[in-house]
């Protein structure tokens, strides 16, 4: 095989992974991130109350995910999740059991915003790689 395709491959199997979700002992863990040159994983999960990041072989994410494939986070990529984001007068929002979340800028970045909402609902930490906040609401 080519270089050219063994990193294409490679590519492919990052994007195949990253994001997706397995269980192992009771525990829910989120593949954060595949590093291919390395050939690990590293995952999330929380244990006693508080997040954890663990680094794992790929070939092992690769086994607990396959036996485990119909977990999925809920409401990411739903039509129920692109109702929630709303435009009015005064900017953009997502609405949540809580009320309505916003204002932000752009239809984007609050589809942005309630990924994030619902990750942390999740109890998943996330970080704002972004850089960007949501209007104040003054």
């Amino acid at each position: 095989m080519t270089g050219h395709k063994m990193a294409l491959n490679a590519t492919g199997l990052a994007s195949r992974f990253e994001g997706r979700l397995f269980s192992d002992g009771g525990c829910l863990y989120l593949v954060l991130a595949v590093d291919t040159e390395s050939g690990l994983a590293r995952v999330s999960f929380r244990a006693d109350g508080r997040q954890q990041i663990i680094q794992m072989p790929v070939s092992e994410v690769g086994l607990r995910l396959s036996s485990r494939s119909n977990l999925r986070l809920d409401g990411l990529s739903t039509a129920d999740t692109s109702n929630r984001i709303i435009q009015q007068t005064d900017g953009w929002f997502f609405t949540t059991r809580e009320g309505r979340k916003g204002p932000y800028l752009s239809d984007t970045e609050a589809k942005l915003a309630l990924s994030k909402y619902i990750l942390s609902a999740q109890g998943t930490s996330v970080s704002d790689d972004t850089g960007r906040v949501p209007i104040s609401a003054g």
